[in-house]
């Protein structure tokens, strides 16, 4: 008996050696790119998907390498020359080969033959996350079952001590999304021991302090994500945040601050441009002007730039400059008739409300005859205006 166990032993280590061997090889053809060579290699050495070591090894693969993949259940793998990058040919036409590789049927199959194998869950947590990612719910399973699962597949590494920065980093993203901020924190504090170095961890980990009602740390986690990222509308979020958890603890000062930092970061984003005029309007600043002029420079085609200026030019009283501002602008836009339409539209609407009601009535024929030219007969505004004569008419000429 004993030794039977000993040749058992021997086997199973070898076996283990093998294994091993084989992804040493796949891992040396990874770095020379040779993706679709690596693929073939792990294929050949397990082609009934029942080794977990290589099964974990091709899904780590399809998901890191593909060129184009169907449903992320057959992708197409390409060696590519040294000069050749994935990023250049991913999603292009071209003639590759593809190969069926359903990574969710081989790991939940290999996890009911090896229920104590975490890796195996935790990379299926990994195979579940990118499709959330990727597909959002324009995949096999609904949406919010990907972000179930992949959870679960990650927490149960997770307990059993079988988890890296990105898996932490996925618990914590699910108890975010799903709106349970206190559960997010530990994984994201976790995430950030094992990679100081990622955005986003520190980033979601700010988020979850700002709705946890504990502000200042949450400043603190969103200062280092901005040191953090290198794309500048990731950074002019972050900005942005750190600018409204800053009016949290009633600090204008350095609420002002990092919205001009935002904006300094990426000029004329609308959300930004709005913050900082509805603060300096709030703050009496003289440069709400000048802001003024930004914000309606950013788009005097659409109706919410009228609707938020009126929004906070009445909350600070100035319903009459705002007035003066729109009649500034219309010789700028006399062959614009959308625009000008809009110009006349939105100050009727300030005229009404101030019960200016014979301004109003002109105004809003002007806007009428201006949208004429670029509307369809049927288009809401002409109801609209055709509303708000009717209550006009009342009043006479």
């Amino acid at each position: 008996m004993k030794l039977k166990l000993t040749l058992i032993l021997i086997f199973c280590i070898t076996i283990s050696f093998a294994q091993k061997g084989v992804i040493d090889e796949a891992n040396k053809l990874i770095e020379l790119k040779k993706y679709e060579s690596a693929f073939k290699l792990l294929d050949d050495a397990d082609p009934n998907d029942e080794k977990p070591e290589i099964a974990i090894a091709k899904t780590k693969l399809v998901l890191n390498y593909y060129v184009s993949s169907e449903m992320h259940e057959i992708f197409a793998l390409k060696d590519l020359t040294p000069n050749e990058k994935l990023s250049a040919i991913r999603g292009s036409e071209g003639n590759f080969t593809n190969y069926k590789f359903s990574p969710n049927t081989v790991l939940s199959d290999l996890i009911e033959k090896y229920p104590d194998n975490y890796e195996l869950q935790k990379e299926l947590g990994n195979f579940y996350h990118e499709i959330h990612l990727k597909y959002d719910d324009n995949w096999l399973l609904p949406d919010s079952v990907l972000v179930e699962k992949f959870q679960s597949y990650y927490l149960n590494a997770y307990d059993h001590d079988v988890f890296d920065a990105w898996s932490a980093y996925g618990i914590g993203y699910a108890y975010l999304i799903n709106l349970d901020y206190q559960s997010s924190i530990p994984y994201f504090k976790k995430s950030i021991e094992l990679n100081n170095k990622d955005p986003y961890s520190n980033y979601n980990l700010a988020y979850a302090y700002l709705y946890t009602d504990q502000t200042e740390k949450g400043i603190e986690s969103a200062k280092k994500a901005l040191d953090l990222y290198d794309d500048p509308g990731n950074k002019a979020n972050v900005a942005r945040m750190i600018a409204v958890m800053y009016l949290e603890l009633e600090d204008s000062v350095n609420a002002m601050e990092y919205y001009k930092r935002s904006d300094a970061i990426q000029p004329d984003n609308y959300s930004t441009v709005e913050a900082l005029l509805e603060l300096e309007m709030a703050l009496n600043m003289e440069s709400y002007k000048e802001r003024t002029k930004q914000f309606f420079l950013l788009a005097p085609e659409a109706p919410a730039v009228y609707q938020d200026l009126m929004r906070f030019y009445w909350t600070a009283n100035k319903p009459d400059e705002l007035i003066q501002f729109l009649a500034e602008q219309t010789n700028n836009y006399s062959a614009d008739y959308r625009v000008s339409g809009n110009l006349k539209f939105y100050t009727a609407l300030i005229q009404h409300d101030k019960k200016d009601f014979k301004n109003a009535k002109l105004n809003f024929q002007l806007a009428k005859e201006a949208y004429e030219k670029v509307f369809a007969s049927d288009h809401q505004v002409f109801k609209v205006i055709e509303s708000y004569n009717n209550k006009l008419a009342n009043y006479g000429s």
